[in-house]
């Protein structure tokens, strides 16, 4: 029986990968430009508020000289790139106290044509200027200036650091994007792995018995269906092998709510190994029993029938000819024991898909111990496995 598979290539991963990652990326670089935009103005304001704020105390020390002592204003503090300008419009004198780019104080007549009177803030090229009319004993026009130019040169260096500062964001956050996508498109690559691994499993286990019902059923056409016991028996098998597979598929799904009842794990035990009779017979196993106690738990059938099942066949299968299967009722658990070799990945034992015989000479989907860890952790019961004696340990506690 072939199963045609729609390849999902390792590429296609990649792409996916890839789109999440320039997504990511995208994402954390825009939320970083956004912030650093708003760094960038929020510093640009301070600064402009600060050099505002300077002029006006300025503006404030110039009018307390005036009313006090007009000679004062030479001994006022001058900051690099300030200037005072005050201009008596009473008898036309003009006082410039500058340090923009070399101190000096220059004192001269004006016209008063020539003064452009503002109240105010004012911008004048890289010059932020403020002015104030003011009328004491004289009339005064007072200008307060201060060239910016610095805090452009300053402004433009923390340009320079913001878009490095980005640059490296966006390298750092591209590689956390590309980390963090494979890390979410793991577990997809990893069942999609699995799927594509147990359908070739199932497509390989089904072709052999539908192989030999086919072979059988035309050995019984050519013998006229005489003497056909032999052949009935290995269709027999085989259909009843199909059935497992089918029903270990069916128990993967999602278990629904079901019947509750009281059952005698001794005896549901019993009837399981009775299941299995030809195939005990088969290796020539010898079954143990131990029966120190009568094990009883609430449970559905059908969900402890599928989990014994499963432990039996593990037990069987995994044997050795002529070896032993022991099961010891122990109090509140039950413990199935089976000669042979030990677990080399004793870790991935529970794992779905996962088959110690990687080689398939071993019948099975790997799919068994997955089951009876599901039905074990839906009831609350606790499995474990070990290898002690050279015998591998199955243990399930009720409680």
């Amino acid at each position: 029986m072939d199963i045609e598979l729609n390849k999902f290539h390792l590429d296609e991963f990649q792409t996916v990968r890839i789109k999440i990652t320039i997504l990511l990326t995208f994402i954390i670089s825009l939320i970083t430009v956004i912030l650093s935009y708003s760094i960038y103005l929020s510093y640009e304001n301070q600064k402009l508020v600060e050099i505002e704020d300077d002029i006006k105390l300025k503006l404030i020390q110039v009018i307390d000289a005036i009313d006090k002592d007009i000679s004062q204003i030479f001994k006022l503090s001058m900051e690099e790139d300030t200037f005072i300008c005050l201009y008596n419009l009473t008898d036309y004198q003009k006082l410039c106290i500058n340090n923009l780019n070399n101190f000096y104080i220059e004192k001269k007549s004006i016209n008063p044509k020539n003064i452009k009177i503002f109240e105010g803030k004012n911008q004048s090229g890289s010059l932020i200027l403020y002015g104030y009319r003011y009328k004491s004993q004289k009339e005064y026009f007072i200008v307060i200036g201060k060239d910016e130019s610095y805090l452009k040169n300053d402004l433009e260096k923390l340009k320079k650091s913001i878009f490095y500062s980005i640059g490296l964001v966006i390298m750092l956050s591209g590689f956390l994007a590309y980390s963090v996508s494979g890390r979410l498109l793991e577990p997809i690559k990893k069942n999609k792995e699995n799927l594509e691994n147990v359908l070739n499993i199932i497509s390989h286990d089904l072709r052999t018995p539908i192989t030999i019902i086919k072979t059988n059923f035309y050995l019984m056409k050519a013998k006229n269906f005489q003497n056909i016991e032999n052949n009935i028996n290995q269709i027999e098998k085989n259909i009843n092998y199909i059935q497992n597979i089918l029903t270990n598929i069916e128990a993967l799904k999602s278990v629904d709510k079901k019947e509750i009842e009281e059952i005698n794990i001794n005896h549901l035990v019993k009837d399981v190994l009775v299941k299995f009779e030809n195939k005990i017979q088969e290796k020539n196993l010898r079954i143990v029993f131990s029966e120190k106690d009568q094990i009883n738990t609430n449970a559905n059938y059908v969900d402890m029938e599928v989990c014994f099942s499963n432990l039996i066949e593990n037990a069987i299968k995994y044997n050795e000819k002529n070896g032993i299967i022991e099961v010891e009722f122990d109090k509140s658990k039950i413990k199935i024991k089976n000669t042979g070799k030990s677990i080399n990945k004793p870790e991935k034992i529970f794992e779905r898909f996962y088959r110690e015989d990687s080689a398939g000479t071993i019948e099975g989907l790997g799919l068994g111990l997955s089951i009876v860890k599901k039905i074990c952790e839906k009831y609350g019961f606790k499995i474990s496995y070990s290898f002690r004696d050279n015998m591998n340990n199955f243990i399930i506690k009720f409680r």
